[in-house]
């Protein structure tokens, strides 16, 4: 019988969000909004996996992740899930460093998950 390669073992289906980060000139004081949206849960976790409940101090206590993934109970309770979320802020750099450090941290999620289950299948 010939050996299955593990990737072909299983269909794992990756997440795919929509991320975009807009100006709205009307907004004088928060133009800039990184807007997140889960278009396919994928293989893992929830769907609903930002932040819902912002205020300004959530970068820092953050550290400009506004994803939810790896909270505890605490932390989810305190600012809620979605997956649909805009955020504004007043400069473009941290509308960047936002969506850069969310992006990044899911996708580093994305790929253990993947090896993990890949892992347990072979």
């Amino acid at each position: 019988m010939p050996k299955q390669d593990p990737a072909n073992a299983v269909d794992y289906k990756t997440m795919e969000i929509d991320v975009v980060i807009k100006c709205f000139v009307s907004d004088k004081d928060r133009p800039f909004r990184v807007i997140f949206k889960v278009e396919k849960q994928g293989s893992f976790f929830s769907k609903d996996i930002f932040v819902q409940n912002v205020d300004a101090k959530t970068p820092y206590e953050l550290v400009h992740n506004f994803s939810t993934l790896g909270m505890n109970y605490e932390e989810l309770k305190k600012y809620g899930s979605t997956d649909y979320a805009e955020y504004s802020f007043a400069t473009l750099e941290e509308a960047k460093k936002v969506k850069d450090t969310t992006v990044e941290y899911i996708r580093f999620l994305i790929r253990e998950h993947q090896q993990e289950t890949l892992a347990q299948i072979s």
